[in-house]
């Protein structure tokens, strides 16, 4: 991710210095936004040049304010090579949390994919299904498992997600999940949502996921035949409930509705047909 850093020095009058004098400051901009630090030096306004953005002249008093001014820009470059070197994003937020001496508290994978989960559970009933917190719940669990598994930890800063975390995270489902492809790209896809999060909010600097395949295989199911729908239909079962399950299928098998509209059809909701039958 390319990041445009801009370093500018100027001298502007403030009310409680004298009308000849300027306060120096110095103006950091990434990605147009900005962020003025002042360099607590002033200096007479005839002997500052807004263009050059330093003091005028040769004499020892501009040399030594002009070097000053040299080192605190060399402070912002080598910040911005930290943040480099560290995998972080070079955004003004970062960069004004290194200059203050600010500590991060590295974000986690797990507190992240929580927070998310919180937020849904807020949402249910609201633009999100209930069915959908249950699958990130369920998908947070298999995060929680892999990192234990993997990586001997509890949690990982974001930081440790790329293109292996998520190559070893599929070997994980195929192999101690024991899932099928599509199975563990539906797992994977729903875990994309988390990165995504911390992509949009540049906690990430690079997409983990680039160049990763979460393309699902197609299925051709087979239908059942009368025979093996009447082999299910005469199927004696000693438990009610099962026989309950057995004939909500067969009822979605001879009228076309899918599970979810079953589930939400009511007593009420049953006519009397053509034939005089239910």
């Amino acid at each position: 991710m390319d990041t445009r850093l801009s370093v500018l020095f100027h001298g502007k009058r403030t009310k409680s210095q004298k009308a000849t004098l300027l306060a120096v400051y110095l103006r950091v901009t990434i990605d147009g936004q900005r962020m003025e630090i002042s360099t607590k030096r002033t200096i007479e306004k005839d002997k500052w040049s807004s263009i050059s953005g330093k003091a005028k002249g040769n004499l020892e008093e501009a040399r030594n304010l002009n070097a000053y001014l040299d080192l605190l820009r060399n402070k912002v470059y080598n910040y911005q090579k930290d943040l480099i070197q560290e995998d972080k994003p070079v955004t003004l937020e970062h960069f004004r949390n290194k200059w203050n001496g600010i500590t991060e508290k590295p974000r986690m994978i797990l507190n992240v994919f929580q927070e998310h989960n919180e937020q849904v559970a807020a949402l249910v009933g609201k633009g999100f299904a209930a069915g959908t917190l249950e699958r990130y719940i369920t998908s947070l669990k298999h995060t929680r498992s892999f990192i234990q598994w993997k990586f001997h930890r509890d949690d990982l800063p974001i930081t440790a997600l790329n293109y292996e975390f998520m190559s070893q995270y599929a070997f994980w489902f195929r192999s101690v999940g024991n899932c099928d492809h599509n199975a563990t790209i539906k797992y994977l896809s729903n875990f994309k949502k988390i990165v995504i999060i911390c992509l949009k909010n540049d906690w990430l600097s690079k997409d983990p996921c680039f160049g990763f395949k979460l393309a699902r295989k197609e299925v051709v199911r087979q239908f059942l035949t009368d025979e093996e729908l009447g082999l299910i239909r005469s199927r004696y079962f000693s438990m009610e409930r099962i026989s309950q399950v057995r004939d909500i299928f067969l009822f979605s098998c001879y009228t076309g509705l899918a599970y979810a509209d079953v589930k939400k059809l009511k007593r009420s909701e049953i006519g009397i047909g053509i034939d005089g039958e239910k």
